[in-house]
């Protein structure tokens, strides 16, 4: 009869076979890993892009679902849209450091927020770049709001301490300024790009104060790399967006049979 030898084992009790099979199987993925990790660095991968003009050419296959959803509602729509909600004395644009419109849109925040919250509120502050067409003179129609102020950017109400706000004005004073309330009075140095003073309801910058601003949801999360904003100490939020305070705006006017108007007053000033 043939006398098989024991199985030698380790102090740890495996079976030397046993640790072989997994030096081998931990070799064989270590191979297949390195491999895999080489035609990787090989294959190269590239990508081009290119403009699709949206339009008409899109609209076939028609989707007959959507098509009945939107022939219900347009006409409604239309017809709102078409309301005469004020009278403007003016056509008003918009552009840095600032203009006719901007300052419209600024001071109409501050009216907006002062009558949503308890402190008083020191100044606005919106982007240009979310101003997005002109508000022509003559009659402002709804569809005249909606194409200035496009986007769903919700008015919220800060408490920002006065260091932060002076940080802020400087960034302005370096990249470029945003729309401001009339409550803000900035003098930048146009060669050396640096904030010269900077005055809040005529008063200079207290580092220690606490200020109230009112401005976007999409400024505050740092959009426009307007990043001062994230260090606010305090938020509330409306749920109303700015479209919403510039439609309050106008109708109050409207109310008071007064025209919509604006004025460059000087809030930003470059110099050397």
């Amino acid at each position: 009869m043939e006398r098989r030898q024991p199985s030698r084992t380790l102090s740890n009790g495996l079976n030397i076979k046993t640790v072989n099979m997994l030096k081998k199987t931990v070799i064989l993925i270590s191979l297949v890993i390195w491999s895999s990790l080489a035609i990787a660095q090989v294959n190269r991968f590239e990508y081009k892009g290119s403009r699709v003009l949206m339009d008409s050419t899109w609209n076939t296959p028609e989707e007959p679902v959507v098509k009945g959803i939107i022939a219900k509602y347009k006409p409604e729509m239309d017809k709102k849209m078409q309301e005469v909600i004020g009278v403007s004395v003016k056509e008003m644009r918009s552009a840095r450091p600032e203009s006719l419109l901007s300052n419209f849109a600024a001071d109409a925040m501050v009216d907006f927020a002062s009558s949503r919250t308890s402190r008083k509120v020191d100044f606005a502050l919106t982007n240009f770049g979310g101003i997005r067409a002109a508000l022509p003179a003559g009659n402002i129609r709804l569809y005249d709001v909606y194409s200035v102020f496009p986007f769903e950017n919700y008015v919220v109400i800060l408490d920002l301490k006065g260091k932060t706000v002076r940080a802020l004005f400087e960034s302005f004073a370096k990249n470029r300024v945003e729309a401001l309330s009339d409550n803000v009075r900035l003098e930048i140095d146009e060669t050396d790009r640096t904030l010269k003073s900077a005055l809040i309801n005529g008063k200079p910058v207290d580092d220690n104060k606490i200020y109230r601003i009112v401005t976007i949801d999409f400024l505050l999360s740092g959009g426009d790399n307007v990043v001062a904003l994230k260090d606010a100490v305090a938020i509330e939020e409306t749920g109303l967006l700015i479209r919403d305070a510039i439609i309050e705006k106008i109708a109050t006017l409207t109310a008071k049979g007064e025209k919509i108007g604006s004025v460059i007053s000087g809030r930003v000033k470059y110099s050397d």
